[in-house]
């Protein structure tokens, strides 16, 4: 009961927001097409489903599972030149089997575009038409209407849940996000565009990673190697040497994959190390007169929009590996140090001691799930014992979901 009055009170401070509801359409929607029986008891959408924006969408449900509930995954930062696809990777399970297996209707879309997010036309857009479309499918398919809404996604998704909760707590009613660049936005570095200096050709991509995959296995590079690592501070796995490489290779990715679209979204270079002074290496006098230097060039007009407002009106549960090398741990801590009173109370921080970047078991993300569900319904979550098969997975997900106050249970 206190736990359920805790949560209650929480709500009773949230229920009046003065934040904005959801944006206008921006164009005649599509009829969505109705759910049709997949495998097993699981109706989902036909294949190519699209929004009106054109981006694909998919919505599942278990109509004689349903607890009126909709989980909605949105997906992580996807290579500016490559192909819309939905995502489905943010466990070891797809998501999509595994909140269906629990009982939620679940709802993705890849948006309308890859690359760094644009919350107007993603989240204001895309992401909201989603979730009325997946009221509508559901209520057709079941004959009920949706309750809460769960908006969940890991590393760019991860910054795109926080900005929905943020912005539209009238349409959510709460937050998981993983692994997020979630105090600002994210920065790939190095790239001033074509013929300037630190250019970068997202083509030559794959002569870069074999050159660079050689240089990290050559033996006689290992104190190089070391020194970058100490002034960088990425974080690698000690008792795995391998992790070096998945390290350096991870961070380059986006490096040429991901500068020339962060830039032209920013309106310009979005980073200044002007007066950064690097420290680790054999000879620091000699590396920070040597490291090339850039100034800011981004518009702040088109900065703001890339930005958390980090002002909670809803539940937000976060989580982060330590050891994670593409967004760094502490882009937590910092989000919460920008939280007043209230959003604190609404936020849930939860570390996993891991290498690398959204490394988490299922057991973990459910446990994560299990906080969200009690802070926003005020109801323990209930999983299956066939979600979670092994007896270890069990142990550690009712483990850490107690470390955090909820209380699930298991069932048959």
């Amino acid at each position: 009961m206190k736990r359920i009055g805790e949560t209650l009170l929480v709500l009773a401070l949230i229920g009046c927001s003065d934040l904005p509801g959801p944006a206008p359409r921006e164009a005649a929607k599509p009829k969505p097409a109705p759910l049709v029986l997949q495998s097993g008891e699981l109706y989902c959408t036909e294949p190519g489903a699209t929004l009106s924006s054109g981006a694909l969408y998919k919505v599942c449900v278990d109509p004689a599972k349903w607890n009126r509930d909709l989980v909605v995954f949105i997906p992580g930062y996807h290579d500016p030149a490559s192909a819309l696809s939905l995502p489905d990777d943010f466990s070891k399970t797809p998501v999509s089997l595994l909140f269906s297996t629990l009982g939620y209707g679940f709802a993705s879309t890849s948006f309308r575009s890859t690359g760094l997010i644009d919350r107007a036309t993603w989240v204001g857009g895309d992401l909201l038409e989603l979730v009325e479309t997946a009221k509508t499918l559901l209520a057709n398919t079941t004959g009920r209407t949706a309750r809460f809404v769960y908006q969940t996604g890991g590393s760019q998704g991860g910054l795109g849940t926080v900005m929905a909760v943020e912005q539209y707590p009238n349409t959510f009613s709460g937050g998981l996000a993983g692994c997020g660049p979630i105090p600002g936005w994210p920065v790939w570095k190095q790239d001033l565009g074509a013929g300037n200096p630190g250019y970068v050709d997202p083509a030559s991509w794959d002569a870069a990673e074999r050159d660079a995959g050689a240089a990290l296995d050559d033996p006689g590079n290992a104190d190089r190697i070391s020194q970058v690592l100490r002034v960088t501070h990425a974080p690698v796995d000690p008792r795995d040497p391998a992790t070096i490489k998945g390290t350096t290779l991870g961070i380059l990715w986006y490096s040429f994959r991901g500068t020339n679209d962060a830039i032209a979204k920013a309106g310009g270079m979005p980073f200044d190390n002007r007066d950064r002074h690097y420290s680790g290496s054999s000879d620091d006098d000699a590396l920070n007169a040597g490291v090339e230097r850039f100034q800011a060039t981004a518009d702040a007009a088109k900065v703001a929009p890339l930005q958390t407002a980090a002002r909670l009106r809803r539940p937000l549960v976060t989580i982060h590996d330590t050891g994670d090398p593409i967004v760094p741990v502490w882009h937590e801590s910092l989000y919460r140090s920008r939280l007043n009173l209230l959003g604190r109370l609404l936020h849930t921080p939860i570390t996993v001691q891991r290498y690398g970047h959204c490394n988490f078991t299922d057991a973990e993300l459910l446990a994560a799930f299990a906080v969200l569900v009690l802070k926003v319904s005020g109801q323990d979550l209930l999983v299956a014992r066939s979600a979670l098969p092994e007896v270890q997975a069990r142990a550690s997900f009712l483990s850490l979901a107690r470390q955090h106050g909820a209380r699930p249970a298991l069932t048959r």
